[in-house]
C-alpha cells in the first residue's frame, strides 16, 4: 500500500471517528466538523480525474467544506434559540 493511500486512509477514519463522536454525543458542532472533514476529502478525490496539484484540489475541496461548516454552525446557531 502506498503511504498516500495509507494516509488518506487514516484521515477517512480520523473523520468518521469525530463524526460518530458528535453524533453519539448531541454535539452538532462537532458533527459538523467530521462531515466537513469527510466532504472536503471526498471533493479533492472527485477531482483527481480533472487534473491538477493536490495542493489547488484540497484548497477546492476543504474551501467548500468550510462553507458547508460555516453554514451549518449559523443554521445551529439560529435553530438553539
Amino acid at each position: 500500500m502506498a503511504a498516500y493511500t495509507a494516509l488518506q486512509l487514516f484521515e477517512v477514519l480520523a473523520a468518521s471517528a469525530i463524526l460518530l463522536y458528535g453524533v453519539l454525543r448531541p454535539a452538532p458542532i462537532i458533527t459538523l466538523l467530521g462531515a466537513g472533514y469527510l466532504i472536503g476529502k471526498a471533493i479533492l478525490n472527485i477531482l483527481a480525474p480533472e487534473g491538477g496539484s493536490v495542493y489547488r484540489r484540497s484548497l477546492i475541496g476543504y474551501g467548500i467544506a468550510a462553507v458547508y461548516v460555516v453554514g451549518g454552525a449559523i443554521l445551529v446557531h439560529f435553530s438553539s434559540a
